[in-house]
């Protein structure tokens, strides 16, 4: 095994036991190993082309107090792991009817970074960004707005769809095609097409 390898483990075991800003992350990395900022700056960029991890929010303790903040610095982003068992992405769904509204937020920009991924797999060039925000608002409605049993069986078709098994991605346009046709908005359809 390389050592960048090495270290590429152990960042990926470290960002997976807590969402860590890139300072907190090196420090933590420091602990165990000898690595370089460059070195880091690598493996991150690596892991989020990957898909990875993602950026969660932004640290401003790197500015020490500073009130008028005129840069960024890079040490602040905060990076997180994505999580794409569907076990997981269930958890983060029922976190959905959290009364915390934090908990809620975090957990709904999670798993509408999953969706985003799922339909850039789909190869849907032609579902804007919008479109696809716009669609995973109506897909979590819709399945907020029905009785408890049949809430329960689309929030598991919505894991599995979001998750990296391997029909995941016929999973997620069946249910993409069932929501726009039970659709109650009469919002802009975003069509999705199966491939057999």
């Amino acid at each position: 095994m390389s050592k960048n390898s090495g270290l590429r483990e152990l960042t990926l075991n470290i960002i997976g036991e807590k969402e860590l800003s890139k300072r907190k992350l090196l420090e933590e990395i420091r602990k165990e190993s000898n690595i370089s900022d460059k070195t880091l700056n690598e493996i991150l960029m690596s892991f989020l082309k990957e898909k990875k991890i993602y950026i969660i929010g932004y640290d401003f303790d790197v500015y020490d107090g500073i009130k008028r903040i005129q840069s960024i610095k890079s040490e602040g982003i905060v990076f997180g792991l994505i999580k794409t068992e569907p076990l997981d992405i269930n958890i983060l769904i029922k976190k959905l009817e959290s009364d915390d509204s934090i908990e809620l937020k975090e957990a709904f920009y999670k798993l509408k970074i999953l969706f985003r991924q799922k339909i850039s797999e789909m190869h849907k060039s032609d579902v804007s960004l919008q479109d696809s925000e716009i669609l995973f608002s109506r897909i979590i409605l819709h399945i907020n707005s029905r009785p408890k049993n049949q809430r329960e069986t689309l929030q598991n078709r919505l894991a599995l769809a979001l998750s990296s098994e391997n029909n995941s991605l016929e999973l997620l346009g069946h249910l993409i095609n069932y929501i726009n046709s039970h659709d109650e908005m009469n919002i802009k359809k975003v069509q999705i097409s199966q491939s057999k």
